[in-house]
């Protein structure tokens, strides 16, 4: 995983203070901004960054969105451990 982070199923992650998301005026977009920096994010990225609250687990938000979409619990997980190891990586998560 990016940068040897390995978030654990059962961490709760959830936006840290210096990230926040915002809608771009323009497109409508959700964007992921944090110090001079930003990330436009898919409509996935925005579903599973919704569900960090820092009170729901990360399996519990892979269950989520996998019976949501009609997907396989475990290839949703895969993919959600792997955004959410991105984004810890670059310091833009608490609770993992």
């Amino acid at each position: 995983m990016a940068d040897g982070v390995n978030i654990a199923l059962d961490a709760r992650p959830r936006l840290s203070a210096k990230a926040r998301l915002r809608a771009d005026a323009r497109s409508g977009e959700t964007l992921l901004l944090y110090p001079e920096r930003g990330l436009k994010l898919n409509r996935t990225g925005e579903a599973v960054l919704a569900l960090c609250t820092g009170t729901t687990t990360v399996a519990e938000i892979a269950g989520a969105l996998a019976a949501q979409h009609g997907a396989e619990p475990e290839t949703v997980l895969g993919e959600v451990r792997a955004f959410l190891d991105g984004l810890a990586a670059r310091g833009l998560l608490e609770g993992v």
